[in-house]
C-alpha cells in the first residue's frame, strides 16, 4: 500500500499499477475524485472500495497554494464534487 500525503480522503489508498488492478464502478468507468476526469492505471484507489479514485498527479497536488497574483490569502484546492454541488463557484 502506498499513500500520498495530501489526498483529502479518510480511508487509506492503494496504488493501482495496471488496468487489471483498477476496480471499476457500476458503469465500468472510474472518475478522479479531485478533477473529475477518467482514471486509468496507474492511479490511486480507496482501500475500502468506496469509489474514491485519484490520478497520481492529482494526489500530489497541494491542498493549499500561495500564488503571486493572489497574495491576500492561500488558495484552497476545490474538489470536483464540490464544484458540481455548488455551481456558483
Amino acid at each position: 500500500m502506498v499513500e500520498p500525503e495530501n489526498y483529502g480522503h479518510q480511508h487509506p489508498l492503494l496504488l493501482l499499477l495496471n488496468e487489471e488492478q483498477l476496480i471499476d464502478n457500476q458503469s465500468g468507468v472510474a472518475d478522479c475524485s479531485k478533477c473529475g476526469a477518467k482514471v486509468s492505471a496507474s492511479c490511486f484507489s480507496c482501500a475500502e472500495n468506496c469509489g474514491f479514485y485519484l490520478h497520481k498527479i492529482c494526489a500530489a497536488a497541494p491542498l493549499k497554494l500561495n500564488h503571486p497574483f493572489h497574495r491576500d490569502h492561500p488558495l484552497d484546492l476545490m474538489h470536483h464534487s464540490l464544484l458540481i454541488k455548488n455551481p456558483a463557484y
